[in-house]
């Protein structure tokens, strides 16, 4: 028996799997990142104790429990480094969770999981060089080389931060015009609250009844509507989410890019008009035998993947 946790800027899914990968058990709840490391630890140690226990499953019985989480990654020690989204440096999860439950306890990227569980539970562990790029609060990156998850020197696969305009949109890392910042669903969304905070109703406006959130789908929906405000915005995420397909195409030459997160999943035509662009840009030799796809196991990839590489 295996757990795996998908910790995020918003929400925790945790995962109870057996060892073909089966999920036994599924649950959500709110990461409540705003207050604070221990908060959120706190919840994790209860929800876990929780899951176990309406699932009848011994601590003991656990083999392992993966925990994936945005950021830089150190995987010998299981320290957060550096998480933009949950603004964290340096926080030691993988031995608070381990030494709490005494069950060897291994901490991943949340992307690079979610690569390596697409790969071997959607792919079947076939294709031998393959890219996740995966849109969700923010971006993130996985790159699986020669059948292995690859990570440089300790904290590779940070595709997210590409930067792709110098003068771009500042991004949550520090820099500009990261990747992220131009396709991440929260710097989406921002950009097209802030025209409505300023009074701008327009299409988008009409789409949205009282008290309901603005989401990526929304957005989508207003730019195919003919919204005069919105149409620059989508049109600038297609692009640089075009032009960075583009970019990992030709530098990596990979067999797959599995597409995916909440902003894939929310839209309807995004990744179909990014691929347009990667045809029209990408070298004759870096596209020739390319396959771009969609994710297909959503919020269970990167419980999967945590799980299973740990």
């Amino acid at each position: 028996m295996r757990l795996g946790i998908d910790l995020g800027g918003t929400k925790i899914a945790f995962g109870l799997l057996d060892e073909d990968g089966k999920i036994l058990y599924f649950e959500k709840i709110e990461t409540e990142k705003d207050k604070g490391y221990d908060h959120v630890k706190e919840k994790i140690l209860d929800t876990v104790i929780r899951v176990l226990s309406i699932n009848r499953v011994k601590i003991e019985d656990l083999t392992g429990i993966g925990i994936a989480c945005a950021g830089q990654i150190d995987v010998k020690t299981g320290i957060i480094k550096f998480s933009p989204n949950l603004k964290w440096e340096n926080v030691p999860i993988g031995k608070d969770i381990e030494s709490f439950f005494s069950v060897r306890t291994f901490v991943e990227n949340d992307v690079n999981a979610a690569t390596y569980g697409e790969w071997k539970f959607s792919f079947g562990g076939k294709p031998e060089n393959v890219i996740g790029v995966f849109l969700g609060t923010g971006v993130g990156g996985g790159i699986i080389a020669d059948r292995k998850l690859f990570r440089g020197s300790g904290f590779g696969g940070e595709i997210g931060h590409m930067i792709l305009n110098p003068r771009g949109y500042p991004c949550n890392c520090g820099s500009r015009g990261c990747f992220e910042a131009f396709c991440g669903g929260d710097y989406i969304i921002g950009r097209v609250k802030r025209l409505l905070d300023e009074g701008y109703v327009g299409k988008i406006g009409r789409l949205l009844t009282d008290g309901e959130p603005l989401k990526v789908s929304h957005v989508e929906k207003a730019y195919y509507l003919g919204d005069r405000a919105v149409k620059g915005i989508w049109e600038e995420v297609i692009e640089y989410l075009g032009c960075a397909l583009t970019n990992i195409a030709n530098i990596f030459n990979p067999d797959l890019i599995i597409v995916g997160g909440g902003v894939i999943k929310g839209s309807k035509k995004l990744l179909k008009e990014a691929k347009k662009i990667v045809e029209q840009r990408a070298m004759p030799e870096s596209k020739r035998n390319l396959i771009i796809e969609a994710s297909t196991l959503g919020d269970a990839a990167a419980i999967l993947g945590v799980a299973f590489l740990s």
